[in-house]
């Protein structure tokens, strides 16, 4: 199975790439989305949760800046709804792990 973090990073790429094609006009990334594309990477590469992250729309950690964290949101909003069309293993593949993680943090109380 693909590690989750090299999944992540395809899947970031692909999006930003939809992103800078409808936007930016170009088919290879314009110098704002390589920079947003090389950002997203790094703070990827460097998440403390490594394999176990939670989806970054979950995460308890902000590690993007104010205006990356707003230049993602914008590029995730326009290019999410589309990957089930173009990408829908990734897409199962995502909410599956939104769901695993969120039944992995609920604290689960044993009546007595």
């Amino acid at each position: 199975m693909e590690k989750r973090i090299e999944r992540d990073e395809r899947i970031v790429k692909l999006m930003i790439q939809k992103y800078c094609v409808n936007f930016h006009n170009s088919d290879i990334l314009c110098s704002e989305c390589d920079d947003l594309l090389n950002y997203s990477v790094k703070h990827l590469l460097e998440c403390p949760f490594e394999e176990n992250k939670p989806v970054c729309s979950q995460c308890t950690i902000y590690c993007y800046s104010k205006s990356y964290r707003n230049k993602i949101k914008q590029v995730m909003r326009f290019a999410g709804p589309k990957m089930i069309y173009e990408h829908p293993k990734d897409t199962i593949l995502y909410f599956f792990d939104k769901l695993r993680y969120r039944f992995r943090s609920v604290k689960i109380n044993k009546p007595n």
